[in-house]
C-alpha cells in the first residue's frame, strides 16, 4: 500500500514538472503577449528620452507589442533599478541603462548589483561637450574658465543629476583646467537647455542630441567636445585635447533586463534590438546627432563593456567623495 502510494506521489510530482516546464515554454514561445513597460530615470527631452523612443519606433513594429516608456526618476537611477529587480524575470520590463546608473550601483544607493543586469543592447555612444548660450555673458570655453579661475567655485555648470556622467566630465575638465566650478543639478538635457536659455547657468554639460536642435536654431553653441578628434558635424568647435586637457567622456545609453530573464527571451529581444538599431530610422537617428555604427554593441559585447565601466565608475565616485575610502 505505502509502495503504491508513493509511486502514485512520484507520478503526480512528474506530471507537476512537466505541466510547469510545459507552461513555461509556452510563456516563452508567446513571447510578447502582453504590454512591455520600459523605464528611464532621466525626465523627457533628454538625450536618454530621445534615444529610448527613437528605438522604440521600429522596435513595436518588430515585436508586434505595446512597448509604454515611462519616466521613473530618483537618486541617478536607483528608483528605477530597485523596481526593476522587484518585479519578474520574463522579460517585460526593461530600462534604459547609462552612465549614471553603474553610479548608483557603485554607490549602493540601489539594491540592484553589476550582477542583476542583464545587457540587450547599447544603442548610443554620445559625445560630452560643454555648451554655453549665444547670448550668456561667455562666448568661449576660454572665457568660462577665466572666470572659473578667477572667482572659484562662482561659475555655474549645469549638469544632469549629480554623482552622473556630466558631473565627472565637467571635474575632469576643471581638474584639467586647475579651476572650480559651482555644480547645478537637473533631471535631464532638456532642463539643462532651458536654463541655459534663461540665463540661470553660465554653462551646460550635454550630448549633441540634446542641444542639436537650439543650436541650429542660433541659441545654443558647444564650446568643447571631451573627445580625440573634432567632430565632422562641429569642425569649428575645440576638443579638450586639443586646448592640452587629456580629457575624454561621453554618454552611453542601452537597454537591460533583470537577471533570471530566460535564455530565449533575452536572445529575442537582443536579436529585435538590433533589428531596431539597423533600420533607416535609427540610423537617421545617429548620423543627425554625430554619432556612428560604432555606438551599437551586441548583447554579450554590451555586457563585456559594463564590466569594464563598473571598477571606472567605482574609482569615480571615490574621488568625488561619493564612496567613502577605506
Amino acid at each position: 500500500m505505502k509502495r503504491s502510494m508513493l509511486s502514485a506521489l512520484v507520478v503526480l510530482m512528474a506530471l507537476g514538472f512537466l505541466c510547469q516546464t510545459a507552461t513555461t515554454a509556452s510563456a516563452e514561445e508567446k513571447y510578447p503577449s502582453k504590454q512591455i513597460n520600459w523605464y528611464l530615470h532621466s525626465s523627457a527631452g533628454g538625450g536618454s528620452d530621445i534615444f529610448s523612443r527613437m528605438v522604440a519606433l521600429p522596435l513595436r513594429k518588430i515585436l508586434k507589442a505595446q512597448i509604454v516608456i515611462s519616466t521613473m526618476s530618483g537618486g541617478s537611477g536607483a528608483r528605477m533599478l530597485n523596481h526593476l529587480i522587484g518585479e519578474p524575470a520574463d522579460g517585460y520590463t526593461i530600462v534604459t541603462l547609462t552612465n549614471s546608473n553603474l553610479a548608483a550601483i557603485a554607490r549602493g544607493t540601489t539594491k540592484a548589483t553589476r550582477d542583476d543586469l542583464v545587457g540587450i543592447a547599447r544603442g548610443c555612444y554620445d559625445p560630452q561637450s560643454m555648451v554655453i548660450s549665444t547670448k550668456g555673458k561667455y562666448k568661449s570655453i576660454q572665457d568660462v574658465l577665466a572666470a572659473a579661475k578667477s572667482s572659484p567655485g562662482k561659475v555655474k555648470i549645469g549638469v544632469a543629476h549629480m554623482a552622473s556622467i556630466d558631473h565627472v566630465a565637467a571635474h575632469a575638465l576643471g581638474k584639467a583646467a586647475g579651476v572650480k566650478f559651482e555644480y547645478v543639478p537637473f533631471k535631464s538635457g532638456g532642463e539643462i537647455i532651458v536654463a541655459l536659455l534663461g540665463n540661470i547657468i553660465d554653462m551646460g554639460v550635454l550630448n549633441p542630441s540634446e542641444f542639436i536642435g537650439q543650436y541650429e536654431a542660433g541659441n545654443l553653441k558647444p564650446v568643447v567636445f571631451l573627445v580625440a578628434e573634432r567632430l565632422k558635424d562641429f569642425k569649428d568647435t575645440p576638443t579638450a585635447k586639443e586646448l592640452g586637457y587629456d580629457v575624454e567622456m561621453a554618454t552611453w545609453r542601452g537597454v537591460a533586463v533583470r537577471k533570471g530573464t530566460p535564455a530565449p527571451i533575452v536572445k529575442k529581444l537582443r536579436d529585435a534590438f538590433q533589428k531596431s538599431m539597423k533600420s533607416k530610422i535609427y540610423k537617421s537617428y545617429l548620423a543627425d546627432n554625430s554619432m556612428g555604427p560604432e555606438s551599437i554593441l551586441t548583447g554579450e559585447e554590451w555586457d563585456a563593456f559594463l564590466d569594464k565601466k563598473m571598477p571606472v565608475w567605482r574609482d569615480s565616485m571615490k574621488e568625488l567623495g561619493y564612496i567613502k575610502k577605506k
